[in-house]
């Protein structure tokens, strides 16, 4: 589970460290051809800077208010994720650091061994914490490993604190695939019984 918290904050993490001020947002006429936005991103070595390409149908940014919205079919993609979404919100302060992200809508991120999806995900860069949500008409939060683990979790809403790696589900189901663990023995080490 904690794995697949890690997919979802490396996403949203990897937005939030770009420089978003350096970002090439246009706002194009309503049947102009979809934005692309080219954030640069720091990798883990700063020898090795790297972007990430966001495309959507438009982009408008709002100097005023700090405020980057990125609408319909938006798709971020990076060289460990991708993600998708109906929109994506990049919240500024005043001196254009980053201070939140916010994604709407048919949220999608996926890297080659993960998969999350919910209604609506958010990243706060003061709390460095990371929040799923359902849509509340049924439609849950849901983070899988479908590598060799093949487990899985969701609820109603996922909190991810990225500094201590603590997890909390509200209305949970975890599946797991007790192969993984070793077993039967495995799942009762886990338990705890």
């Amino acid at each position: 589970m904690l794995a697949l918290c890690m997919l979802l904050a490396q996403a949203m993490v990897a937005d939030a460290e770009a420089p978003v001020a350096e970002a090439a947002v246009e706002t194009p006429a309503a049947e102009a051809a979809p934005v692309e936005a080219a954030v640069p991103v720091e990798a883990d070595a700063p020898a090795q800077p790297r972007s990430v390409k966001i495309t959507s149908d438009r982009t408008d940014y709002d100097r005023k208010q700090g405020v980057i919205m990125f609408d319909r079919n938006v798709f971020v993609d990076d060289a460990e994720y991708q993600m998708h979404a109906d929109q994506l919100y990049v919240f500024l302060d005043g001196t254009n650091d980053l201070k939140r992200i916010v994604a709407i809508g048919n949220v999608a991120i996926t890297n080659d061994l993960r998969a999350g999806t919910c209604a609506k995900a958010t990243y706060t860069k003061a709390t460095q914490k990371i929040v799923m949500y359902g849509d509340g008409d049924g439609t849950v939060a849901r983070l899988a490993d479908t590598g060799k683990r093949k487990s899985e979790v969701e609820g109603r809403k996922i909190t991810f604190w990225i500094d201590s790696e603590q997890v909390e589900v509200e209305g949970s189901t975890i599946t797991l695939d007790t192969g993984s663990l070793g077993g039967k023995d495995g799942a009762r080490q886990l338990l705890g019984k």
